[in-house]
C-alpha cells in the first residue's frame, strides 16, 4: 500500500465568548481556533501541523478518545478525526458548495495495517436517489452481495465490502453511502481500502468485523449541517 502523508483533523470553527468591549473580562475573550493558534502550541499529530487540515479543526479537545472534531470546507458536515491518521490535502478539495472530498491515510509497521479512506459529500443530484449511487458503486466494485443497513441520529447508511486482489496482494475494500436523515437531500459516499503493509508476513491477518466496527463509528460520525457555507439554509433549494 502506497505511503500516505498528512493528515487529519475534524472541525466545526468555534468562537466562545466576549464582546471585546471596554467592560470585557478576561473570561469572556474570544477562543482562538486552532487556525489562529500558532502550531508549536497545538497536538503534534498531523492534522493540526497541517496547514489546510489545521484549519478545518474545531478545538484541541478530544470529540472522543482518539479523535478531533473537524468540519468541512464548506460547513456541509462534521466529522471525527482519528488521531492517528493523515489528513491528504492533495486528494482532498471542494467544487462550489455542493460538493467536498476529504481523504485520509494511516499506516503503523507495528501493526503492520495500512488504510486509505475517501468521503465524498454531496447536495442534490444522487443523494435525492441513493439507489443510483449505489448501482454506481456495485458495478465499480463488482459488488454482488445485498446491502448492509446502519442507521443513527444523523442519517441511513448503506455498506458492504469486497476483496480485491492486486498484484498477487488482497485490499479489503468497504463502500458505501449515508443518506442524511434531514429534508435537505445531502448524502456521504465513502471508499475505506485497508490492507496488510508487509503481504508475506506472518502478522498479515485483517480482521474484517473489527475494520467493519472502526469505520462505521466513523462514519456514524457524520453529522450534516443542512446550511450552505455562506450560512444559507440548503431546504428550498
Amino acid at each position: 500500500m502506497v505511503k500516505s502523508k498528512i493528515l487529519l483533523a475534524i472541525v466545526i470553527a468555534l468562537i466562545v465568548g466576549g464582546c471585546g468591549n471596554m467592560d470585557s473580562s478576561p473570561e469572556e475573550e474570544t477562543e482562538k481556533t486552532p487556525a489562529e493558534m500558532d502550531p508549536a502550541d497545538l497536538p503534534q499529530i498531523d492534522a493540526f501541523q497541517n496547514e489546510y487540515s489545521r484549519e478545518l479543526m474545531v478545538s484541541t479537545e478530544p470529540v472522543a478518545d482518539g479523535y478531533y472534531l473537524m468540519r468541512s470546507k464548506i460547513d456541509a458536515f462534521t466529522i471525527w478525526f482519528p488521531e492517528e491518521a493523515a489528513f491528504m490535502d492533495n486528494a482532498s478539495g471542494v467544487d462550489g458548495d455542493h460538493y467536498e472530498k476529504i481523504s485520509f491515510a494511516y499506516e503503523s509497521e507495528e501493526e503492520n495495517r495500512g488504510y486509505v479512506v475517501g468521503f465524498q459529500y454531496n447536495y442534490g443530484g444522487n443523494a435525492k436517489k441513493p439507489e443510483r449511487l449505489l448501482d454506481n458503486l456495485r458495478e465499480r466494485w463488482d459488488y454482488e452481495e445485498e446491502w448492509v443497513e446502519a442507521e443513527d441520529d444523523h442519517g441511513l447508511t448503506y455498506f458492504g465490502y469486497t476483496i480485491e486482489d492486486f498484484k498477487g496482494y488482497q485490499n479489503y475494500v468497504f463502500m458505501g453511502y449515508k443518506v442524511s436523515s434531514q429534508e435537505e437531500p445531502q448524502a456521504m459516499e465513502f471508499l475505506y481500502v485497508v490492507s496488510c503493509l508487509d503481504k508475506e508476513a506472518e502478522t498479515c491477518q485483517i480482521d474484517l468485523a473489527e475494520e467493519e466496527e472502526y469505520l462505521l463509528q466513523w462514519v456514524k460520525s457524520i453529522e450534516f449541517s443542512g446550511t450552505r457555507g455562506n450560512g444559507g439554509e440548503t431546504a428550498d433549494e
